[in-house]
């Protein structure tokens, strides 16, 4: 039986050993079946310590595991199995990662079932091979295929080696477009340590933070070996990377042809959640061109350090370090900004937490450069900015000492030391810190004058922001040695924009206008939302309200003050532009004889095309219209005009006064009533202003000196308003002058030149006859003489005597001609030659009382030996008074001459007869011819009696002309209130 059994057994083993193949491949099918995984397995070898086969795992069309071939061994521990090694040949696997969950497909029940069983104590993990493996791995971002050998002993991997297919990636805003890449991973197990290396080709890759064209990544990384069981690794670390690409992006910040190379040396110690890492690194960076934002460079070459590099998880990531930087560039450009041969070097401390990153780096950078944003000098530009835009484009700089710090905020900038600024063409700009601000002056090579404090600066993308306050001496387009007091921000950039924080206050000596100037400019100019001032490209704008503008108009004899409106004046292709609404300004007369009072002016202006506009309007302080005017200039001929009409003013007791517009209308005294209008303007071409108008009037009354005027009316036409010329002929006409003497149908012909009013033709009715101006020079200058000839043709005297302040003690009727020249200096009347001839008989009649000194000739003959009369009476003296008293003549001459103490004397020769009214005759007795002594009583003298009469009087002719005029004046005004 026993042998029997034997046989048994043994045929049964043959059977079995020569069935091995079929037992195994069922059995590891069914075991996986029973885990619920689809498979086939071919078994092409099977022995007491290993078998070999080929796998197929899950889906047969689509299977997630194939392996071409599969050795293991084995050895049996009593009933255990333990496996030594498995060896994967061509092994194929299908994975997934997605919502961050990786995925072998169907492999993940048995994978789950190996993670939850406990590790045997005492057995050694097997040695796992992979031998020219394939990934597979569909990913969210895109598919990954992977080849790789790999060597694991005892769970740890010893090689690694593996080549990624040309794939693109994507994740969010990063993504990788990958060419073949090689990567591999040594470790050395017997000191514990770790040896990798990366060699990566890139196509493109890019990420918020970084962008590499046509790259290549290569990294070597030596370390300790991470103890996942444990957490824990400690040991010296040693990184080294290298990226090279034709087009590097870091920080949105991109490089041409670039190398960078880093390192990293030092200690990792502590478990994973504290762990700390300290050491030193090291970066430069090579470049043949960048892109920085808006700036770029070329030759850029950067050096960088950090020494005290420290890593800790302890409360949290946290990064610190030493900094320091050395950089050169052949040539950097922002925009306008050219920068060669730039070298830099700055150094200082990093901070890196949970709340963010500060950074403060101090040194200092120089070189040579150029900045285009005012453009070339054109035709127009004054010294100053021709000086201003040749320094900047070409100009040497230095800056020793600057600061740069960052502390979760903007970037800020300090200046430790002065920074220079020379341009080639010559002249200084030095910034140098001042206090708690920095001053900021300009001198030398033309450039204009500037001393400004700044109070604020700032770095930022494509520029800088500079705040403060500067006065500056410039010219600027036309504005011709300005001096600016200024405060606000400058933002240098695309151009230069300057904000104001206040109103700038100006002042020129001219602002250069071709034949318009404006001499002695000043005022200020206030902000009113835009930036004031903006320079760049060859173009500039001014922009601002103006306010307390003031200026001289030369051409125009007037002077602008208390302007007020806005402005917008610029320059662009050489081309000036203006837009000037003026809301209100006084305006004065500037010419040398007062013309008219100051009226206010708005309006506005504009310049385009080289032509001027504008359309002003005026009206008095107190708000009454008076005028319009017209401007346009055409600046390519050089030739325009002003043209300006009053409009009809009229004139009314207690509304407009002729007085209110002229001082040329003082004589018009109030009231004066009825109309008149002046049209007239300025003409100009290069070199040559000339200027006409015309005066209509209508009617007007008013009153004079000499009294009042009742309808003047006529025209005037002036053929230069500076100087006021008037054209010889000028008529004016006047129904009545209510004077001492009224006077009816006055006329004069008249001119005005050289200042000088000439009238040279001027007749009035008076007293039956004519009074006429032969000629009449009134200065318009009141300093100067009044120089005038007055002709009377049959004037008859009695009304003028009668309205003198004679009139009470003499008559005088006398119709006379003659001539009379005279000169008026202020209130002084001076004749000299005066003469006047009666024309026919007439009577003088001087009472005696008004006679201060007469002396008569005559004699009495008496025998010889007679005794002579006692004389107790002039009789020829009473004889004289009595005969001037009533005289009737037939020849009167009178000779006028201006004596001392301003008295005016005139000089009568009168030849007639005594003529009283009642006849008088002298009677005497025989005895009174005896004893001759009626020569001793008051006789008549007889009617008839001839007389030859020399008369020599004079009066105090300027106080009684005062006197007169006081009454005139007294006479116009209103009544006075009680």
């Amino acid at each position: 039986m026993l042998a029997i059994v034997g046989v048994v057994l043994l045929v049964i083993a043959v059977a079995l050993y020569a069935s091995r193949k079929i037992i195994a491949r069922e059995a590891l099918t069914g075991w996986l079946e029973s885990r619920g995984i689809a498979s086939e397995a071919e078994v092409q070898a099977f022995g007491l310590t290993g078998f070999t086969g080929r796998l197929r795992v899950g889906d047969p069309n689509n299977p997630d595991l194939t392996a071409e071939r599969a050795e293991v061994t084995y050895a049996l521990r009593g009933l255990r199995v333990e496996v030594r090694s498995v060896k994967l040949v061509k092994p194929v696997l299908k994975a997934s990662f997605r919502g961050g969950k990786l995925s072998a497909g169907v492999l993940d029940p048995l994978i789950d079932e190996f993670r939850r069983r406990p590790p045997q104590p005492d057995a050694r993990k097997p040695r796992i091979e992979i031998e020219d493996g394939l990934l597979l791995l569909a990913t969210d971002y895109g598919a990954l295929r992977v080849s790789a050998d790999a060597v694991l002993e005892d769970g740890r991997l010893v090689t690694l080696s593996a080549a990624s297919a040309p794939t693109r990636i994507q994740v969010q805003d990063a993504g990788i477009d990958a060419g073949v890449g090689a990567a591999r991973l040594r470790v050395v197990s017997r000191s514990n340590r770790l040896d990798a290396t990366l060699d990566a080709p890139i196509r493109a890759a890019t990420t918020p933070a970084a962008a590499v064209r046509n790259g290549r990544l290569r990294v070597a990384f030596t370390g300790p070996y991470p103890d996942l069981e444990k957490k824990r690794g400690e040991g010296p670390v040693v990184l080294r990377a290298n990226l090279t690409g034709e087009q590097v992006s870091v920080g949105g910040q991109r490089l041409g042809s670039a190398q960078i190379s880093a390192a990293f040396d030092g200690r990792t110690t502590g478990w994973i959640d504290t762990l700390a890492v300290k050491g030193r690194a090291s970066a430069d960076l090579r470049a043949s061109s960048g892109d920085f934002g808006p700036a770029s460079a070329e030759g850029l070459r950067v050096a960088a350090s950090a020494t005290e590099v420290s890593w800790t998880r302890r409360g949290g990531d946290a990064v610190s370090a030493r900094l320091k930087f050395n950089g050169t560039a052949d040539a950097v450009a922002a925009q306008d900004l050219r920068l060669q041969r730039v070298r830099a070097a700055f150094s200082g401390p990093l901070t890196v937490d949970g709340d963010g990153a500060s950074v403060s780096l101090s040194g200092g950078a120089n070189g040579h450069g150029g900045w285009s944003g005012l453009g070339a000098p054109v035709a127009g530009d004054s010294r100053e900015i021709v000086a201003v835009k040749r320094g900047v484009r070409s100009f040497a700089f230095q800056a020793p000492g600057v600061a740069l710090s960052y502390d979760r905020g903007p970037m800020r900038l300090a200046i430790l030391q002065p920074i220079s600024l020379r341009p080639d063409a010559g002249g200084l700009v030095r910034l140098a810190p001042r206090d708690d601000d920095y001053r900021l002056t300009m001198a030398g090579g033309g450039l204009p004058q500037v001393d400004a404090y700044v109070t604020r600066f700032a770095l930022q993308s494509g520029g800088a922001t500079v705040g403060g306050r500067a006065k500056a001496g410039l010219s600027i387009g036309p504005v011709e040695r300005g001096v600016f007091d200024v405060a606000g921000t400058v933002r240098i950039g695309d151009g230069v924009k300057f904000t104001a924080d206040r109103c700038t206050v100006f002042s020129a000596a001219k602002l250069e206008l071709g034949e318009n100037d404006v001499e002695g400019p000043s005022g200020r100019l206030c902000p009113d939302g835009r930036p004031m001032l903006e320079l760049g490209k060859g173009r500039w704008t001014l922009a601002g309200r103006a306010q307390g503008a003031a200026g001289a108009v030369p051409f125009l004899q007037a002077r602008v003050t208390e302007g007020s409106g806005r402005i917008v004046l610029g320059q662009a292709s050489g081309r000036l532009h203006l837009t000037a609404a003026v809301s209100d300004a006084l305006v004065a007369d500037a010419a040398p004889k007062t013309r008219f009072y100051p009226v206010r002016m708005a309006g506005r202006a504009l310049l385009a095309r080289e032509r001027w506009t504008a359309d002003l309007a005026f009206r008095t302080p107190a708000g009454a219209p008076v005028a319009t005017a017209r401007l346009e200039h055409l600046g390519l001929v050089g030739s325009g005009g002003v043209d300006i009409d009053t409009g009809a003013l009229t004139f009314a007791d207690g509304g407009l006064q002729p007085r209110q517009l002229s001082p040329l209308a003082e004589a018009l005294g109030p009231p004066v009533t009825g109309s008149a209008r002046f049209r007239g303007g300025f003409r100009w071409i290069v070199g040559e202003v000339t200027s006409s108008g015309v005066v209509d009037i209508p009617r007007l009354d008013f009153a004079s000196p000499a009294g009042r005027v009742t309808g003047l009316s006529g025209q005037v036409a002036f053929t230069s308003l500076a100087p006021l010329i008037a054209a010889p002929g000028q008529q004016l006409r006047a129904e009545a002058v209510d004077a001492a003497l009224p006077l009816t149908n006055v006329t004069a012909t008249f001119a005005l030149q050289d200042e000088v009013l000439r009238i040279s033709g001027g007749e009035a009715a008076v007293g039956g006859g004519r009074v006429l101006v032969e000629s009449l020079e009134v200065p318009l200058d009141p300093k100067q003489p009044t120089k005038g000839v007055a002709v009377f043709e049959g004037v008859q005297l009695h009304d003028i005597v009668e309205a003198s302040p004679f009139g009470d003690r003499m008559e005088l009727d006398a119709k006379v001609s003659g001539r009379v020249p005279f000169e008026v200096t202020g209130q002084q009347v001076r004749v000299r030659g005066g003469s006047l001839r009666a024309i026919q008989p007439g009577r003088i009649s001087i009472h005696r009382a008004a006679l201060t000194s007469v002396a008569a000739e005559g004699a009495v003959e008496t025998p010889a030996g007679a005794p002579t009369p006692e004389a107790t009476t002039d009789t020829f003296t009473d004889f004289a008074y009595q005969a001037m008293e009533n005289l009737a003549f037939d020849k009167l001459d009178a000779t006028i001459e201006s004596r001392d103490n301003d008295r005016l004397g005139v000089l009568f020769h009168i030849v007639g007869r005594h003529d009283p009214p009642q006849h008088q005759e002298i009677k005497l007795s025989i005895m009174e011819l005896i004893r001759r002594d009626f020569m001793n009583r008051k006789l008549p003298l007889p009617s008839g009696v001839g007389v030859d009469l020399t008369l020599d009087t004079s009066l105090n002719l300027d106080e009684l002309l005062r006197d007169y005029a006081e009454y005139q004046r007294l006479r116009s005004s209103g009544a006075v209130q009680p």
